[in-house]
């Protein structure tokens, strides 16, 4: 059982999970929604934990405890596990119906681009639009959004690559899933995700459920590769990029960038960890 996607402790589980799991207590849950973009979620009631991963603002969280400011649960989108601060979550919102296409949007107190903006929401962000006013909607939580940032909640593209490009030269951060910091598997999943592709978390869950398998004679076979391709390595995953390139969130030059594939491999292979898997991916994978 993986603890990082499995909500069961010891002492507590969801209720769903009775007849799998032994807990001294099982709980049914509520549904929370993310109302801070990049949310940290932590495997400790601990702000001063390791980041594992990030709340994008509009994401539901089904809370199976709340206690001493911090709440235990799973993230509905890609069932991660873990604490999220409490006041970073609200009930009883609407549910969304738009999200965000841009790779970061204002909040802003009125609809006028000339007043400030109290903060921004990133790429999948998912809102509530009940008013228009303009070139602007207001979200159920009080926002204004400029109306070019926003697409129906029914809206996909099929162009992953030019999705992922969007975040070259965003700042790599481990466990980060936002605008302001992305690790390399949280830049697939984001991409997939506007493709309408569901994607885990990790990436090793990754190479084992998202897309098909391409098939390699060894280790050093991408006869077959094609853009778009997902490009596996033990702890690493990238986007196969026309003209021999590489995108990926990296701790090299710890941003999103494009790198050379054979310098990619090169240096893949320094480090002992040669490509692992090449997974296929459609917008009806």
């Amino acid at each position: 059982m993986d603890r990082r996607i499995t909500p069961a402790r010891d002492d507590l589980a969801a209720d769903w999970l009775r007849d799998h799991v032994k807990a001294k207590r099982y709980a049914v849950g509520a549904p929370r929604t993310v109302i801070r973009d990049g949310a940290p979620l932590h495997f400790t009631p601990n702000s001063g934990a390791g980041l594992e991963s990030q709340m994008i603002y509009g994401e539901i969280f089904q809370v199976y405890e709340d206690r001493d400011g911090w709440s235990w649960g799973q993230n509905l989108t890609d069932g991660y596990v873990g604490y999220v601060p409490s006041a970073d979550l609200a009930a009883n919102l609407p549910r969304p119906d738009h999200q965000v296409a841009a790779l970061h949007s204002h909040l802003y107190t009125e609809p006028d681009l000339k007043r400030p903006a109290s903060g921004t929401i990133s790429m999948s962000a998912r809102v509530k639009v009940v008013d228009i006013s303009g070139r602007f909607c207001r979200t159920a939580c009080g926002h204004w959004l400029h109306s070019r940032h926003l697409v129906s909640l029914e809206y996909s593209t099929q162009d992953v690559v030019g999705t992922a490009i969007k975040f070259i030269g965003v700042p790599y951060l481990w466990g980060g899933r936002t605008a302001q910091g992305v690790d390399c598997s949280s830049l697939v999943q984001l991409a997939l995700s506007m493709a309408g592709i569901a994607a885990p978390r990790d990436s090793y869950l990754q190479q084992r459920e998202v897309g098909e398998e391409v098939p390699m004679a060894d280790s050093q076979d991408f006869s077959n590769l094609e853009e778009g391709d997902l490009v596996f390595s033990p702890g690493h995953v990238g986007l196969f990029v026309d003209d021999w390139r590489f995108l990926h969130a990296n701790a090299f030059d710890m941003q999103v960038s494009l790198h050379g594939f054979s310098e990619v491999l090169d240096r893949a292979e320094h480090d002992n960890a040669p490509v692992s898997a090449i997974r296929r991916i459609s917008p009806s994978a």
